[in-house]
């Protein structure tokens, strides 16, 4: 395209909305398009307009016209709710006590708690290296976007097919795990205050639905006023916080300080406790994740390129704090571990919320807590999910990728996208009636194909600063310390990707088995045939529309 004064990226203060210059690069493309001039390719995936809503900057249109992408969704999150909606969407503190009975089996207090030092530093990286590519390209379509722009071009076409697939099934299982872990705590509280009553799988996947239903509602009907909600929530988030650790530490029996940080326990039956730590991260890990949920919205956050990261980042460090301390109280507080994990409740934390407050009603009121924060975090991954899920329909990578990659013309939201998630938490939720560690099984489904997108897209980004190719310009960068941040970041996400797929305990048998890996196959051999069959004729890969790649990349 040939060159206009002006085109360079704006500064982090946008120019105002509504001035002359918000649709100048679009008039400008379509010139260029119309007389011939440009290799632009802009991307069409339905009938409905393009929104030009008074919310997005100067810069949110030159990165969408960067990418190829039309801006059909409402930009109504700005730093403070963005911040709320991601905090919320990892609720770390709250998933730490929530799973914390892998932890406490393999490795014990002491290894918790070390395992979440080594754990934050290292899936720091992660963060990142995700948070720079955010800025780089701020799409919803996130890691499996990012694999395509930077793999090599021979190769982008399966790699960014594969790591979309993956990063569907991933978000997808982190919604269903949320919900699911919801159904099963309210089972637990009905526990501790009815003596007779006995927890019934068809009971919590019941409870499963009511939860994901709210979540459906809050994202559809509720979607105008989530940014408000978040923001709200973001204070309940804290002040939750603070309420559980102060009852805890006033009230609670306490371990010795030797107590807590040296005990080692390997209950999993491994051979070496190092090994049983290992197998044991999966829940610090599964407290961490979260913070790209913010480069999936970022299609409806204003002046994304510097937004997203910033709160990617913020969020990360803002939650892993809340984490660690109370992750540390818990463990304090935690005098009794053979007795917490065969607790009546079948939650560790519930256990010790009841020796620290000494009544079933004090309990009850803090995992009532728990369990309202838990539902707008489930909420918040529920929104990103089907906003990732929306933009690899959106470049056809999907099963019905014109229905699911819709916009709803009134409600300005992927409605379709949506209802496939809610339906996708449904069934998925039904491998409760057949096994006894079925959120064990989801969670190391969602890590297992996770960490690959992690795994594929940083190595991609890796592999391009390695041959010393051009990268997109960025407002948020991790300059020379990009590569070594980069390289750490793979190889820590294929490390881990080991270990999620480990049941908890041995010897294995059929009910104990971790399905994650099989399950992972499954779908992954359904994505080959579906590629074989009809996605190589249709899908190309969101590169496919960039602007600004090199000449010869076009010519590919």
């Amino acid at each position: 395209m040939p060159h206009r004064p002006g085109f360079g990226r704006q500064g982090t203060d946008a120019d105002p909305t509504g001035s002359s210059t918000q649709y100048e690069l679009q008039d400008a493309l379509k010139s260029d398009i119309d007389h011939g001039t440009s290799h632009v390719r802009v991307q069409e995936t339905n009938s409905d307009p393009e929104y030009r809503g008074p919310d997005f900057t100067y810069n949110d249109q030159q990165d969408m016209h960067r990418l190829g992408k039309k801006q059909e969704l409402r930009r109504n999150f700005r730093f403070t709710s963005i911040l709320g909606f991601v905090a919320i969407a990892m609720g770390t503190w709250e998933v730490i006590l929530s799973a914390t009975a892998a932890g406490l089996t393999n490795g014990g207090t002491g290894g918790m708690i070390w395992m979440f030092v080594g754990s934050f530093f290292c899936f720091g990286t992660v963060v990142l290296s995700l948070a720079e590519m955010s800025s780089m390209a701020p799409t919803a379509g996130g890691q499996y976007h990012w694999a395509s722009e930077f793999a090599p071009r021979s190769k982008q076409k399966v790699i960014s097919y594969i790591s979309g697939w993956m990063s569907t099934l991933s978000w997808q299982c982190g919604t269903c795990s949320g919900m699911f872990l919801l159904g099963i705590e309210i089972q637990g509280l009905i526990s501790i205050n009815h003596a007779s009553y006995e927890p019934q799988p068809y009971q919590g996947y019941l409870f499963v639905i009511l939860m994901v239903t709210l979540g459906l509602l809050l994202n559809t009907w509720g979607a105008k006023q989530l940014p408000l909600i978040e923001g709200i929530i973001l204070v309940f988030h804290i002040f939750g916080f603070a309420a559980v650790l102060i009852v805890l530490w006033v009230l609670s029996p306490k371990n010795t300080a030797h107590e807590v940080f040296t005990n080692f326990e390997n209950n999993g039956g491994w051979s070496k406790i190092g090994l049983s730590m290992l197998v044991g991260q999966v829940t610090s890990i599964y407290g961490l994740i979260g913070s790209d949920g913010a480069a999936h919205m970022a299609e409806e956050t204003k002046d994304a390129a510097i937004i997203v990261p910033q709160v990617m980042y913020w969020s990360y460090l803002l939650n892993g704090a809340m984490g660690f301390v109370m992750l540390v109280t818990y463990c304090f507080c935690l005098t009794d571990v053979d007795s917490a994990l065969k607790s009546v409740s079948g939650f560790p934390f519930i256990y010790v919320f009841q020796t620290g407050t000494g009544s079933n009603g004090g309990a009850t009121g803090l995992t009532a807590i728990i369990i309202i924060l838990g539902l707008a975090g489930a909420t918040s991954f529920f929104a990103s999910t089907s906003r990732q899920t929306f933009a690899f329909a959106r470049d056809k990578g999907l099963p019905g990728h014109k229905w699911i990659g819709a916009v709803h013309p009134r409600l300005l939201i992927p409605l379709n996208a949506i209802l496939v998630t809610y339906g996708f938490t449904i069934l998925l939720s039904l491998i409760n009636l057949g096994s006894t560690i079925a959120f064990n099984a989801i969670i190391s489904l969602q890590l297992l194909a996770l960490m690959s997108t992690y795994a594929i897209s940083i190595g991609c980004l890796a592999l391009k600063r390695l041959r010393h190719e051009p990268l997109p310009a960025c407002r948020w960068s991790l300059g020379r310390f990009g590569l070594p941040i980069n390289i750490f970041a793979f190889f820590y996400s294929c490390f881990s990707i080991v270990f999620v797929c480990f049941p908890v305990s041995t010897p294995v048998v059929a009910s104990s088995m971790n399905y994650a890996i099989v399950m992972f196959t499954g779908v992954m051999a359904i994505a080959g045939v579906y590629y074989a069959v009809y996605a190589r004729h249709v899908y190309e890969g969101p590169v496919v529309f960039v602007q600004d790649r090199p000449l010869e990349e076009l010519a590919m």
